[in-house]
């Protein structure tokens, strides 16, 4: 299917194949097929034994349209209509829609559905409350842990983590990949800030450790770039007399400065907030 990628959404396109319209069989009554066919046309063509059931399809109906192959079955309570198409998107909205209320999908899968990486993983990740009995599966793996209401989000009727959240573990999730994913998303889609925060709200859960790491990683990457930027401006203005990286001593205290200008005694540091994450960090880069 295809995608068109915005800032904070990316459209599914459900017209690549307009021969073939995502309807039901025609033995149902005609109101019940225009509801089928909305929900399967908004679902991937996808449809949910409760929506069936409440769209007035009865169970003996529905068992027909199984026997007979027109709705097939993808995951318990969720089938696929035979006219449409199986799709990364569509695996993705069947775990979502077996999984149910107040389960998202999180990880890799999550990073596939906001636009973050083209390639969706072959199984999703889903994240439930501690309570829930629901197990995983060949098409998805569950993760247990309390998700904070502002680490969660809704993108085109699927309940999935949050954009910086999705980032950062979804980079964690991607071993070598991912600090590339996740620059990417830091320069394009999201902000460090919002990053750090949903990392900070989500402490403790498994992976957190390894998060951190990027983070701090991603920080140092972006302070290298900003000191990059300072030696071509330096350079184009024709500025000398400064030096990189400079220890300087004074009294008991010695400090690796980013930029020393020697003769007029003046330091420049260029590391922003992002990079000392904290206060106290923040405050030991000084004299």
């Amino acid at each position: 299917m295809g995608r068109t990628q915005g800032p904070w959404r990316v459209i599914h396109n459900l017209s690549q194949h307009p021969p073939r319209t995502l309807t039901t069989s025609q033995a149902l009554p005609k109101s019940h097929r225009s509801d089928v066919a909305a929900i399967v046309k908004r679902q991937d063509g996808l449809i949910t034994h409760r929506q069936a059931i409440q769209s007035g399809i009865t169970a003996d109906a529905l068992r027909g349209l199984r026997a007979r192959g027109e709705w097939i079955s993808v995951l318990p309570q969720v089938y696929r209509v035979v006219e449409s198409h199986q799709t990364a998107d569509s695996n993705i909205r069947a775990a979502s829609l077996w999984a149910g209320q107040p389960a998202c999908v999180s990880g890799i899968a999550a990073a596939s559905w906001w636009g973050l990486i083209a390639k969706a993983p072959s199984r999703v990740e889903i994240t439930i409350p501690r309570t829930r009995r629901l197990r995983s599966r060949p098409e998805a793996v569950i993760k247990r842990r309390l998700l904070p209401p502002e680490d969660r989000a809704l993108l085109r009727d699927v309940a999935v983590t949050g954009l910086p959240l999705t980032s950062l573990h979804a980079a964690v999730a991607l071993g070598s990949a991912g600090p590339e994913m996740l620059d990417r998303a830091l320069q394009t889609r999201v902000r460090f800030a919002e990053v750090r925060a949903a990392h900070y709200r989500n402490l403790g859960c498994h992976g957190s450790h390894d998060a951190g790491l990027l983070l701090i990683a991603a920080a140092d990457r972006a302070a290298a770039q900003s000191e990059r930027m300072f030696i071509r401006l330096m350079k184009r203005s024709g500025i000398g007399g400064w030096r990189a990286n400079q220890a300087v001593h004074v009294g008991s205290l010695t400090r690796t400065c980013d930029f020393v200008f020697l003769r007029e005694r003046v330091i420049v540091e260029i590391d922003g907030w992002a990079w000392h994450h904290t206060p106290v960090r923040f405050n030991a880069d000084r004299f």
